[in-house]
């Protein structure tokens, strides 16, 4: 059986990132709207900050609840990595290819010159 107490932990640092600011040039996603009763929100505020540590709780909280309401997602805007962000070869990422790979494709959805929504990291794919 697996051994949660034994799981890797990963958290985000304690240094607060500063509040993003916006380029009006590029395209937002739409609001998705906000539909989730009182259980289904406060789970998704708890699985948004499961890796924030636990000081920078009641300062992102509201944050993350504003996101929701306004959007109908989560976004963590304030992660977003500030400034440019480019694609580079699949070959100049370390780790299993399929690990590289899945790196430029999240550097392709944060490209401002190639994503549809740069600020929001918005992915497609197909099931089988």
């Amino acid at each position: 059986m697996f051994d949660v107490s034994k799981a890797m932990r990963i958290k985000l640092s304690s240094e607060l990132p500063p509040e993003p600011v916006f380029d009006s040039t590029y395209r937002r996603a739409p609001d998705r709207g906000f539909d989730l009763n009182r259980n289904e929100t406060v789970v998704a505020l708890k699985n948004a900050l499961r890796y924030i540590p636990t000081e920078l709780h009641e300062k992102l909280a509201p944050e993350f609840l504003d996101e929701l309401m306004s959007n109908g997602r989560i976004y963590g805007y304030r992660y977003r990595p500030q400034g440019t962000i480019k694609a580079k070869s699949v070959d100049d990422y370390k780790g299993i290819l399929e690990a590289r790979a899945i790196q430029l494709m999240i550097d392709n959805n944060l490209d401002f010159d190639i994503a549809l929504y740069p600020y929001e990291l918005v992915t497609y794919g197909v099931s089988d």
